[in-house]
């Protein structure tokens, strides 16, 4: 039997479903346990519970997730965890129903019946060091909005020109490229690596010629920041966390293109060794980005 988790952050029951209506921070939500991905402990008296996203699946290939944070007394994160993992484990403690309540903060009622209404009662905590919630749910207005997106990509080997690595994720039609940038995550074993990052319309095959591509991060773009004498990211000479970025370019409005993204050998690849590896991290506008 799936279990739930219920968080409700407002004090007074009558707010509940008017505060946060139609924004990303509800104020109650029901989580399904399985989606619960990771706990942290984030300040000194805050927890926060990871999900995958509820409403807005769209934006799950961009990495985005829902955060739910306790406010906890602080040295009790570790109870907390405990409490939460152990009430989804064992749902016969308590919770046979599968409805668990890890933060309830309502202590005044609401009812249409008056005699009902207004009463002050205890807000219901799965632990006694829990306070207090704050809900954040990714928006489900169709993934229109500001995005980050991050992926490390292994740089395969080709002739100069070939694609050296797809993105697996594309940004649908509509959307304006804000800024991009490349890091060295491990390097070649050999004296090659020189790679930028293309945008184009539509996917390119791996190993396949990328001239119908535009360069954003590289040589041809000498406004990359650091600048350098060649502006492409060198998984070999370089040096592992360094980054180019796309700099002062001009943002990019794809308007009805869609836009893949695809790292392009600058320099003939088909002996290199090792593992080499890019990071790519994308800011645009506009829709959320879909698997590839």
């Amino acid at each position: 039997m799936e279990k739930y988790l219920y968080f409700r952050s407002v004090t007074d029951e009558a707010n509940d479903g008017v505060t946060g209506l139609k924004t990303n921070n509800p104020s109650s939500f029901l989580f399904p346990a399985s989606t619960l991905t990771a706990m942290q402990p984030t300040a000194d008296t805050t927890l926060t519970l990871y999900f995958e996203p509820a409403l807005n699946t769209v934006n799950s290939a961009g990495g985005l997730r829902d955060k739910v944070d306790l406010t906890v007394v602080a040295g009790d994160t570790f109870e907390v965890m405990s409490a939460i993992t152990d009430a989804i484990a064992n749902p016969t403690r308590g919770h046979s129903d599968g409805f668990i309540t890890v933060c309830d903060a309502v202590t005044t009622t609401d009812s249409a019946t008056s005699a009902l209404a207004d009463l002050a009662v205890a807000g219901t905590f799965i632990h006694k060091s829990v306070s207090a919630c704050a809900i954040t749910v990714d928006n489900p207005s169709a993934g229109y909005g500001v995005h980050e997106y991050y992926e490390v990509l292994d740089v395969g080997t080709g002739d100069s020109g070939d694609v050296a690595a797809l993105l697996s994720v594309y940004i649908p039609a509509q959307a304006t490229l804000l800024e991009g940038a490349m890091t060295v995550v491990e390097k070649a074993s050999t004296n090659h690596g020189l790679v930028a990052l293309n945008y184009h319309g539509s996917s390119i095959d791996f190993d396949l010629s990328g001239s119908a591509a535009t360069e954003w991060i590289g040589a041809a773009v000498s406004s990359g920041i650091p600048a350098s004498t060649d502006g492409d990211v060198d998984a070999t000479a370089g040096v592992v966390g360094k980054s180019v970025t796309s700099g002062t370019t001009a943002q990019v409005a794809r308007t009805t293109n869609a836009t893949y993204f695809s790292l392009v050998a600058q320099e003939d690849l088909s002996s290199m060794g090792g593992t080499p590896k890019m990071g790519i991290y994308l800011k645009w506008v506009g829709p959320a980005a879909l698997p590839a």
